[in-house]
């Protein structure tokens, strides 16, 4: 039987590349949810900031709490963080309703294997694609998150630098949460910043429109004038 190149190329089991999502602070709490994932390459890990001021920066194994380059988040705000505390203590209908809800669990829930996933798509994230399936230590460089337990392992080994035991025990015992420079090897969505910075745009735009509208108004009313 002959077979031709297209056909065995189809006989090939084809793998999709998948978006892992981890929750960042879930609950208010200094942890990522899960701590260990398993990804291939290609895959994409994709990172929810649910509640505070965390960064996801890789780590360099059996070194706790320090960078080791390979991709940093900086520090990403999340929007529910005030609403999670409650506010100034004095809101009322609305306000006070959103409170209630950001306490109770915000813009997540917890999903299947006790993971947090997001409820909506409006949470901070940040996306970094997998390109080797090395393990690679994570945590967050927000004061002493790291050393309170704030760290993960893509691709964890059961023992080793590499694996989640060694790389908390490290990390419990640094004497610094050193914070990586730049944001590096992911992509950014939903952020504060930025969505201020659309905001203004399409203000400004808007802004611009309106002008012209009005300058084409007084235009055509002019040329009527002169018509009478």
């Amino acid at each position: 039987m002959h077979f031709t190149k297209a056909t065995l190329m189809g006989l090939v089991p084809v793998t999709l590349a998948a978006n892992i999502p981890v929750m960042v602070g879930p609950g208010g709490g200094l942890t990522f949810s899960p701590n260990t994932v398993n990804a291939d390459v290609g895959d994409v890990i994709v990172y929810s900031f649910a509640t505070q001021n965390h960064t996801v920066t890789a780590g360099t194994p059996g070194q706790g709490c320090k960078p080791s380059g390979q991709f940093n988040s900086g520090f990403v705000p999340a929007p529910g963080a005030a609403a999670a505390a409650g506010g100034n203590g004095g809101g009322k209908g609305k306000k006070a309703k959103k409170a209630k809800k950001a306490k109770k669990g915000g813009n997540q829930a917890r999903g299947d294997n006790n993971i947090f996933l997001p409820r909506q798509n409006n949470l901070p994230t940040f996306s970094v694609p997998v390109t080797s399936t090395d393990p690679i230590t994570v945590y967050c460089a927000q004061a002493q998150h790291c050393q309170a337990g704030m760290v993960m392992v893509i691709n964890p080994t059961q023992d080793g630098a590499t694996s989640l035991a060694a790389y908390q025990k490290v990390s419990a015992k640094a004497k610094t949460n050193t914070v990586a420079d730049g944001v590096n090897g992911g992509t950014l969505a939903n952020v504060q910043g930025q969505n201020a910075g659309k905001g203004a745009k399409k203000a400004k735009k808007a802004k611009g429109g309106a002008k012209k509208a009005k300058k084409a108004k007084a235009g055509k009313a002019g040329k009527r004038a002169k018509g009478n």
